[in-house]
């Protein structure tokens, strides 16, 4: 699969999962994205999660779907695991799709939406140490 095709995951300062996205994903790349994040959450450790929005467009109908459907799926996991959710979202489009996929499973660890990835790297730090995590630092 060509890498834009796929989402990226970097666990490098972990508890801090930065997944990144480099344009809107086909099917495919939704999916694998999807089954990679459910990976995270079967280690069973809390970790805070870093979303990258800002090189997507607007997301298909049935990807917004699915992604309520894997947010019922996994709610329980998502509540005990994610300690927050760092979006950076920078399109008007984009928001409305992550407001339409909210309004019908809200997620239910904190959210916070940010415009740059310094913001919501802030965010996060306080997040983790709010839940008493510690975060790897940069290489």
């Amino acid at each position: 699969m060509p890498a834009f095709d796929r989402a990226t995951f970097d666990d490098s300062r972990w508890p801090l999962l930065h997944l990144g996205l480099p344009g809107t994903l086909p099917a495919h790349g939704h999916e694998a994205c999807l089954a990679t994040l459910a990976g995270y959450l079967g280690r069973g450790e809390r970790f805070i999660l870093l979303v990258d929005l800002s090189r997507i467009g607007l997301v298909p109908i049935e990807q917004r779907w699915r992604q309520v459907e894997w947010f019922e799926e996994h709610e329980r996991a998502l509540r005990e695991q994610v300690v927050g959710s760092a979006i950076i979202l920078v399109s008007p489009i984009v928001r409305l799709s992550l407001s339409a996929i909210l309004f019908f499973k809200p997620l239910p660890v904190p959210l916070a939406t940010f415009p740059h990835l310094a913001a919501a790297e802030a965010w996060a730090a306080e997040r983790l140490q709010e839940a008493g995590l510690t975060q790897a630092r940069r290489r």
